[in-house]
């Protein structure tokens, strides 16, 4: 039998042996490079975006970038977009955003698509900020660039979810100076910054601006809206819009849309705790098919046990039950494990043993933890 200090010896042989195909391939990528001439632009492009999006190392793409143009290359659009995707991939955004600055600075521009590119991968960042100013930069040495609508519309959201309203309204009006013409996202993502910040005049005079350029509201719009009322307390404004709304989502043909806005006015009546008109809800549908049934109820409960309101939760189950109809069961498991997290042990026996009726078991874990709490 083999001693322990052979078989090291031999697994060690096996990686040295299997390290000698890579450095000689190492080598002989190596010696391509040196006889490979600046101008060969195509070899280098391919060289480059293989470092960058097989290999992803953009030091290696970089350090051979550096050596390039001290031999007199231009990087091209290729080249640039490879290493910022590169760098983005790994996580290095803030390099990302500076070596893009830096390549700008050079005077080497990429076309305007591939800015478009550049600027969508710098925007999952979510540094908003930092974006605008690659932008700005971008701008300035290339008047003709026009970011495109949609990431217009991603630098809007982003700048309005760190309550940055004012520039992310800046940007509506420099988009439109620049001819693209504000769309629904663009006005219904304004229009949820300002109310973000209490400043519903403000919005309101955005969705009548909406309006009067032609742009028709969606019933997501109307949802977001309705969420900013509720948030000052003016019910009577939110109830008479919310009926509107109902009228927008019967004819509103997108349901993924009609479903966001079903989502958020919920979410929106939770976090305002306006309860009692999620139980209304429940009980009449005002949407009527507008939003499949087994979708609002389920997000009903989800949102109600999100914000700790499992009672009520177990409350809109029997709603569901009076109108012949099986709860969820992921939703149902939600509200058991909200219970007896909340003290609410035998209500949440109560719906285990109803649950037999439809076949439910809960998860090992909320099993256990009401096993614990019993």
């Amino acid at each position: 039998s083999f001693s322990s200090s052979s078989v090291f010896q031999l697994q060690r042989a096996d990686d040295i042996e299997g390290q000698i195909p890579c450095e000689k391939e190492d080598d002989a990528i190596e010696a391509e490079d040196r006889r490979r001439s600046v101008t060969d632009r195509a070899y280098w492009r391919r060289r480059i975006h293989s470092i960058c999006a097989i290999h992803r190392n953009p030091d290696e793409a970089l350090r051979i970038l550096d050596g390039l143009c001290l031999r007199g290359y231009r990087p091209d659009s290729l080249n640039l977009s490879s290493v910022i995707h590169a760098l983005c991939v790994a996580g290095r955004f803030d390099e990302a955003h500076r070596r893009c600055l830096l390549f700008v600075s050079s005077g080497f521009i990429p076309d305007e698509r591939t800015c478009n590119v550049i600027i969508a991968r710098l925007l999952d960042s979510g540094s908003p900020v930092s974006t605008l100013g690659v932008i700005h930069r971008l701008i300035g040495v290339k008047r003709e660039f026009v970011p495109s609508l949609t990431n217009y519309n991603r630098l809007i959201n982003q700048l309005c979810l760190i309550n940055r309203v004012i520039d992310a309204h800046k940007l509506l009006l420099d988009m439109r100076n620049r001819g693209h013409l504000p769309n629904v996202v663009t006005y219904t993502t304004l229009i949820g910054g300002y109310c973000k910040i209490r400043e519903l005049d403000v919005a309101h005079k955005v969705f009548d601006e909406m309006r009067a350029r032609g742009v028709r509201p969606n019933s997501l719009t109307l949802s977001v809206l309705i969420g900013g009322f509720l948030k000052e307390r003016d019910v009577e404004t939110g109830r008479r819009l919310m009926k509107e709304l109902w009228e927008y989502m019967k004819d509103e043909t997108d349901t993924s849309v009609k479903s966001a806005a079903f989502a958020n006015l919920i979410d929106s009546m939770c976090r305002e705790g306006y309860f009692n008109d999620i139980f209304e809800i429940a009980e009449n549908m005002p949407q009527c098919e507008s939003v499949n049934v087994e979708f609002a109820y389920g997000h009903m409960m989800d949102s109600l046990c999100r914000y700790r309101r499992n009672h009520g939760a177990a409350r809109i189950v029997y709603i569901m039950k009076s109108k012949r109809l099986i709860p969820r069961k992921t939703s149902y498991n939600a509200i058991i494990h909200g219970l007896c997290k909340d003290g609410g042990c035998m209500r949440a026996y109560q719906l285990l043993e109803e649950g037999s009726e439809f076949g439910f078991f809960p998860s090992e874990y909320t099993y256990k933890l009401l096993v614990e709490s019993l």
